[in-house]
C-alpha cells in the first residue's frame, strides 16, 4: 500500500512538472511558407512576454498537422478558412473524417495569392493557361489544390484542360517554376519561397490578373468557401505584382486548436496578441495588416470558449452570441 502511494505521488509530481513546464507546437507548413513565418513570429512574440515555451511545428501541409489538433496531439495551428470549414465537416481532402474538436482562436490576417509564370512568359490571363504545365495533387499541402481550383474558376477553366504535373506542396511547386518543369505556380504575397525565387529566376516572376466579376467571384467562393476577389496595385512592398490592377484570391488565415486546450491558455494568448501587435510585426512584417478587432470572424467551425471570453472582456463579440 505505502508504495502505491509513493508512486501514485510520483505521477503527481511528474504530471503537475509537465503541465507547469508545458510547451505549445504551433503547427505550420514548411520553412519557406507564409504559415511557416508567422508561426516562428507568433511562438518568439509568446515566448518573450509571457515567458512560456511556445514552439513552431513545421509539417509538410495544413492538411497533415490539422487532425494532430483535432487529437489533442498539438495545441496550435494555422489554417485557411476555406480549409478549417472542410476539415470541420469532413468535406474535400477531409471527406469521411469530421474534425469536430476544432476550434476557431481567431483570424490573424488577410493573405492574396494568384499564379505567377515567369515575366517573359506569354501567359497573360488565366484563360492562357490552357494547356500548360501546371502543379497539381497537392497531396502534402492540400489547401492549394483549392487555391488551384479556385484560381482556376474565375477564369471558367479547370485543372483537367492543363498539363497537370504532380506536386506535393507549393514550395515545390515554385522550385518547379525556378527549373522551368512548370508554365506557372501559386505564390502567396511576399511569402519568403517567393522572394527567393524571384532572385533565383534570370527575369523574376510576376503575377497574372484574375477576372473579376460576378460570375468569378461565385465560382471563387464555390472552389474555396471564404475566398473573395481583391484589387492590389504595384508597389515595391508587393513582390511580383505588375498589372495595374492585378486581381487575386484574398483569404483570411486563422489560428485554430483543439477543443481540449486549456481556456486559460488559449485566453492569454488571444490577449498577448492583440496587446502585442508590434512586437509580432517586428518578428515578422505580415503583422502589420494584423488588426486585433477583426480576430472574430463568421465560419463554421465554433470560437474556442477562452478565445470567446477574451473576445468579450475586448467588446469585440457579437452581441447576438453573447
Amino acid at each position: 500500500m505505502k508504495k502505491t502511494l509513493v508512486i501514485c505521488a510520483t505521477l503527481v509530481m511528474t504530471c503537475s512538472g509537465l503541465s507547469n513546464a508545458a510547451t505549445y507546437g504551433i503547427g505550420t507548413n514548411q520553412q519557406g511558407s507564409l504559415f511557416y513565418s508567422m508561426g516562428a513570429a507568433l511562438s518568439k512574440t509568446m515566448v518573450e512576454i509571457t515567458g512560456e515555451q511556445y514552439r513552431v511545428a513545421p509539417y509538410a501541409g495544413s492538411s497533415t498537422y490539422i487532425p494532430l489538433l483535432n487529437r489533442g496531439r498539438l495545441a496550435f495551428g494555422l489554417s485557411n478558412g476555406g480549409e478549417a470549414t472542410f476539415a470541420y465537416l469532413g468535406m474535400e481532402n477531409f471527406e469521411g473524417h469530421e474534425n469536430k474538436n476544432l476550434r476557431l482562436v481567431g483570424a490573424v490576417i488577410p493573405t492574396q495569392t494568384s499564379f505567377a509564370v515567369p515575366t517573359n512568359s506569354d501567359v497573360k490571363s488565366i484563360a492562357d493557361l490552357k494547356g500548360k504545365r501546371l502543379p497539381s495533387g497537392y497531396n502534402s499541402g492540400r489547401t492549394f489544390h483549392f487555391y488551384s481550383n479556385a484560381a482556376l474558376a474565375s477564369g471558367f477553366l479547370n485543372i483537367d484542360e492543363t498539363r497537370k504535373v504532380p506536386t506535393p506542396n507549393f514550395v515545390a511547386a515554385l522550385g518547379a517554376l525556378e527549373e522551368n518543369r512548370v508554365d506557372a505556380a501559386l505564390v502567396p504575397m511576399n511569402v519568403g519561397a517567393g522572394k527567393k525565387a524571384m532572385a533565383t529566376m534570370s527575369d523574376g516572376w510576376r503575377y497574372i490578373s484574375l477576372n473579376d466579376n460576378e460570375l468569378a467571384r461565385v465560382e471563387v467562393e464555390k472552389n474555396l468557401p471564404s475566398a473573395r476577389i481583391v484589387s492590389m496595385k504595384p508597389s515595391p512592398a508587393l513582390t511580383g505584382v505588375v498589372e495595374n490592377p492585378t486581381n487575386m484570391i484574398e483569404v483570411d488565415f486563422y489560428l485554430i486548436s483543439g477543443a481540449d486546450v486549456p481556456d486559460d491558455v488559449v485566453y492569454k494568448l488571444v490577449k498577448t496578441m492583440a496587446s502585442n501587435k508590434a512586437a509580432l510585426a517586428k518578428s515578422f512584417g505580415a503583422f502589420n495588416r494584423y488588426v486585433p478587432e477583426n480576430m472574430v470572424q463568421k465560419n463554421v467551425v465554433p470560437y474556442h470558449p477562452g478565445a470567446i471570453k477574451a473576445y468579450k472582456e475586448m467588446g469585440i463579440w457579437p452581441a447576438e452570441s453573447k
